[in-house]
């Protein structure tokens, strides 16, 4: 009889411990995610697209979302205080530096298997370093002329300009002052303050000139150059007739109808959708870079973003299955959620030829679709250890040329000097 009840017991506490182990098994995992999403209109697309998975991956999604610019200083303050996030979207330009650093963790077999097989050859190589995939890729962008048709009709003009003769004539044309001599409207925008701002769009007018950005094997930098003089010197000339003014911020004037030009990237289209002072659908045109004097045809750069694992987290098999989940399919022919986001709240391109399919429809609208179309012929951003301090220090030397503090070939020569310093201690 004790033999039976002691049985009895004991098979209560089992079933009591397996009931115990069960719902600690069923308890969501909670995983920390950080994005350059802040803006509000970014917020409640990502409650949208990370929910979506949450319940189906057994996951509590803690966000983090900052700005752009301190992204990177978020990522590097994390890492050095022990208190990396599960999941982060990065910049490819960063890559190298990551994996130098042991931040990153690699990508399960499968994941890297269906990344090659669903994404063009210049996707792969713009998520891998030192021959590793070291994430999934979520958008693509490229750099495009915007402009605003109302203001091109107002000063005589019915289409944009194709080569930099006729950018130079028009961004003249557009440009206003006031009875007081105060700047009050310019035909051509460039970013101050922000690195891709300013180089990205640079660099488009450099290939669209002829000239490359680092030389064929990346160890060197290659816009010190006769291109690269020619196209710092267009951005001196726009300045010294008017076309431009440093006095007024380019991407927030442009959505107050007061800039005719600018090249930026896909991902402005939200931005534009909601613009006060543009119509999207009647005034905001897209046309290819105008071509310079030394080039033979258009250019673009493009670059990409993608999700990774920090390789301190305690659940990197459940990272990497919510990250696998939010960019796969619900059925045959549908688009993923990470498509969708992409898609209908960035205005962006989506890596995976799936979403790019699913979503044909909507990547065919007048704004996006020169830019699907410019994907088959952009540069990619090249992906090498010390390229984030190369942008930068060019950067410095541009914006020294548009503030009249540096002369064109003095501030090429010493963007370069610098840049290939830091190519070649990282290559050391």
């Amino acid at each position: 009889m004790l033999f039976r009840k002691a049985l009895l017991l004991f098979g209560l506490c089992l079933i009591l411990a397996l009931g115990v182990s069960l719902v600690s098994a069923q308890e969501p995992v909670t995983l920390r995610i950080l994005t350059h999403w802040g803006e509000e209109s970014f917020l409640a697309g990502q409650d949208a697209l990370y929910g979506s998975c949450e319940a189906q991956t057994g996951v509590n999604v803690e966000l983090e979302a900052v700005a752009f610019n301190d992204l990177l200083t978020k990522i590097i303050a994390n890492q050095t205080a022990g208190t990396n996030s599960d999941i982060i979207h990065a910049y490819n330009l960063w890559l190298p530096d990551f994996a130098r650093s042991g931040l990153l963790s690699t990508p399960p077999q499968d994941i890297i298997d269906t990344i090659s097989a669903n994404t063009s050859e210049g996707v792969v190589q713009g998520v891998t370093s030192v021959g590793q995939i070291w994430g999934w890729p979520t958008e693509v962008n490229t750099y495009l002329l915007i402009y605003n048709k109302r203001l091109l009709e107002e000063a005589g003009y019915t289409e944009p300009p194709t080569n930099w003769d006729e950018l130079k004539e028009m961004s003249a044309a557009i440009s206003q002052t006031d009875d007081t001599g105060a700047v009050t409207q310019i035909g051509y925008g460039i970013i101050t303050g922000w690195d891709s701002g300013v180089v990205h769009p640079w660099a488009t007018l450099l290939q669209s000139n002829g000239g490359q950005y680092l030389n064929a094997d990346e160890t060197a930098t290659a816009y010190n150059s006769p291109e690269g003089l020619e196209t710092l010197q267009l951005y001196a000339d726009l300045v010294e007739s008017g076309g431009t003014d440093m006095s007024m911020a380019a991407q927030a004037e442009f959505t107050n109808g007061r800039v005719g030009m600018m090249i930026m990237a896909n991902w402005w289209r939200s931005g534009l959708q909601n613009a006060p002072g543009v119509d999207y659908e009647t005034e905001v045109g897209v046309a290819p870079v105008p071509v310079g004097p030394s080039g033979d045809e258009t250019s673009t750069m493009s670059y990409n973003w993608l999700w990774s694992v920090t390789s301190t987290s305690p659940n990197q098999e459940k990272a990497w299955e919510f990250i696998q989940c939010i960019n796969t399919p619900a059925a045959e022919g549908e688009g993923s959620p990470m498509g969708e986001y992409l898609v209908n709240v960035l205005g962006a391109i989506p890596s995976m030829t799936y979403d790019q399919e699913a979503f044909a429809e909507d990547l065919g609208d007048h704004f996006l679709a020169p830019f699907v179309e410019s994907v088959a012929y952009a540069l990619p951003e090249p992906v090498v250890a010390g390229g984030q301090e190369v942008k930068t220090r060019l950067q410095a030397e541009i914006e020294a040329v548009l503030q009249g503090m540096q002369d064109v070939a003095s501030a090429l020569e010493f963007a370069s000097m610098e840049g290939d310093a830091v190519l070649q201690e990282f290559a050391q």
